[in-house]
């Protein structure tokens, strides 16, 4: 009878929970605004959603100036001259690996050839998408509150 009781309410307090989703549109050339708005306020609401049982789901699609970011081989990129970004990838690194724990991350792959950005120079954790619409009208079709972050 104790098993039925604590099943019901763990399966009860599954069914109660909320589920909220945000997709940020990333276009931003400031690695502080990725560091700050991006990742720890996520991080943030993420844990405020937890401790009242609800889950967050999350999803960015990068293009504009974020691009640049998200390269791993910066080497084999069109960003390869630059030194501050080079400089900062130990650290930029560390913060996207946790974070892509958390968040679904895509980019626009239409942005990328133009840029003549080859997807084997992304992080493993990046996934190109068709372009950055299809990847937003797809996420807030999934119902997703758009966030832009410039």
């Amino acid at each position: 009878m104790l098993r039925i009781f604590l099943f019901t309410l763990l399966l009860g307090g599954t069914l109660f929970a909320k589920t909220y989703k945000v997709v940020y549109d990333l276009t931003t050339g400031s690695e502080a605004v990725i560091s700050k708005k991006l990742v720890a306020n996520t991080q943030k609401l993420k844990a405020y959603y937890e401790a009242k049982g609800d889950r967050l789901e999350v999803a960015v699609v990068v293009s504009g100036k974020a691009y640049r970011f998200f390269i791993q081989d910066l080497a084999h990129s069109p960003y390869a001259n630059e030194t501050a970004l080079i400089k900062s990838q130990p650290s930029r690194t560390r913060m996207l690996q946790a974070f892509s724990k958390i968040a679904t991350i895509e980019m626009c792959a239409m942005g990328m050839k133009h840029r003549k950005i080859a997807q084997k120079t992304l992080y493993p954790f990046v996934k190109p998408a068709f372009n950055k619409t299809e990847a937003l009208v797809r996420y807030q079709n999934a119902g997703y509150a758009y966030i832009p972050l410039r």
